[in-house]
């Protein structure tokens, strides 16, 4: 398809490649297939000494081999096309269909264990690539319309593998992970349609020589990056528990855990689309704290009211916020990083937020008892033991909240410019504030 040049020298690309971008994070979400099936595996290992935590660990597991795939992409950008490199992500990604094929003995869970080692490479390098592939494409609104959109893209994609997933492991938990592999037609969309970025690999100068790529990561970008992994610890307890606190708590099997965890990735679509449509400048720069908010309120009420519409109430408010977050976390990582250092700081973001998601549930597990939510009886007089994570998640929250609203109020006071969600100058008030500095200059 033939492309014409931006106002700011970049390329406009047409529909077919902004559809392929926005595919490309629907493989970051194949996993999905296997979230409701975790019980099912639990019970087909668990009479064979595989405890809870080891279960747990088929979602952990990939999120500490992210860390090196989201690392790897760096790396590999400065010596591989980056489309090339997307899609060697997607064949480690669909490896991990391998694992429905291993035998139900102690040696074949850590052959399946292995799988996902395979599969979270893949899914680390898949997910800045996500980012930055719209990052290096498109620019001003439409790259912020993209990045939102794509956060949906990825909540609807996810919310339907995730159903599918949950009837599949009803039959069995092999069907799960051989469900992955309907999302291949997606993955040869992305592979016919995307094009190959013109931006150069960061440290990579004029003249075509490789440089220091860190240099590009600036101070306030390594805070963003730091700050949202550690939010990572809390975060994804969500996904590591739904479907253990919703069979601990005895509300149902996987095919109640496959629908209201549907409800999380399409609240979360749902969230991700009112950003990229209307709320994004219209939250007065504080969309990060206001997002941390609902995903606390949610975790709340997951904790607090044992029922099946209180927690559909409880995942749709985690989902939304989740939905705001995500597409206003990397809106604000791009703002404050030079445009050849989009690839490099969303993968060491990936990488952070991996590394400390990964290290969530020994950390939950850790502040459980330190905070008094371990195995303790609430209001309900439901054992708390199966959401002690959710218990230390929303306490976190408010923590988390005020400290991040508290840098939101310091960026704003000193450099305003900086923060992402705030309302920019229409474009014609741009031209004539650059027209007035020409003249100065003049």
């Amino acid at each position: 398809m033939a492309t014409t040049k931006t106002q700011d020298g970049g390329q406009k690309y047409g529909v077919t490649v902004q559809i392929a971008a926005l595919l490309v994070i629907t493989m970051q979400y194949v996993q999905s297939f296997v979230t409701p099936g975790l019980a099912t595996v639990r019970a087909a290992y668990g009479s064979l000494g595989i405890d809870t935590v080891m279960i747990q660990q088929i979602q952990g597991i990939p999120s500490l081999m992210a860390i090196f795939g989201a690392i790897l992409v760096g790396i590999l950008e400065r010596y591989m096309k980056k489309k090339h490199i997307l899609i060697l992500a997607m064949v480690l990604m669909f490896a991990g269909s391998l694992a429905a094929f291993v035998p139900e003995t102690v040696e074949g869970f850590w052959l399946l264990l292995a799988t996902r080692v395979v599969l979270g490479l893949g899914r680390g390098m898949i997910f800045p690539m996500a980012s930055s592939f719209i990052a290096d494409l498109f620019t001003g609104k439409k790259r912020d319309q993209l990045m939102s959109f794509k956060t949906a893209i990825g909540g609807i994609s996810g919310s339907i593998f995730q159903i599918i997933g949950g009837m599949l492991a009803v039959l069995s938990w092999r069907y799960a992970f051989i469900g992955m592999l309907m999302a291949v037609p997606i993955a040869l969309m992305i592979i016919a349609w995307l094009k190959e970025p013109e931006v150069k690999p960061a440290g990579t100068t004029a003249d075509g020589k490789k440089g220091n790529p860190l240099k590009s990561i600036t101070a306030i970008s390594w805070l963003i990056i730091v700050v949202a992994g550690i939010w990572n610890i809390f975060q994804f307890s969500y996904m590591t528990s739904i479907s253990l606190a919703i069979a601990g708590v005895g509300l149902g099997d996987t095919g109640v855990t496959g629908w209201i965890s549907s409800l999380q990735t399409a609240s979360c679509a749902v969230g991700a689309l009112c950003y990229g449509a209307f709320l994004k400048g219209r939250l007065g720069g504080f969309d990060l704290p206001i997002a941390i908010a609902l995903e606390g309120i949610g975790f709340f009420i997951l904790t607090h009211v044992i029922t099946v519409p209180a927690y559909a109430v409880g995942t749709i408010l985690y989902g939304f916020g989740f939905g705001l977050l995500n597409p206003a976390l990397i809106l604000q990582l791009v703002k404050v990083l030079p445009r050849e250092g989009a690839t490099l700081g969303l993968s060491l973001l990936a990488g952070s937020q991996n590394l400390f998601q990964f290290f969530s549930a020994p950390v939950l597990a850790f502040l459980a008892p330190v905070l008094g939510v371990a195995g303790v009886k609430g209001a309900t007089g439901v054992d708390s033991a199966a959401l002690a994570n959710w218990n230390v998640a929303w306490m976190l929250a408010v923590v988390y909240f005020i400290f991040v609203l508290a840098l939101i109020l310091i960026g704003k006071a000193k450099a305003p410019q900086l923060i992402a969600g705030t309302k920019q100058p229409a474009a014609a008030a741009v031209e004539k504030m650059e027209a007035h500095e020409d003249d100065d200059q003049q």
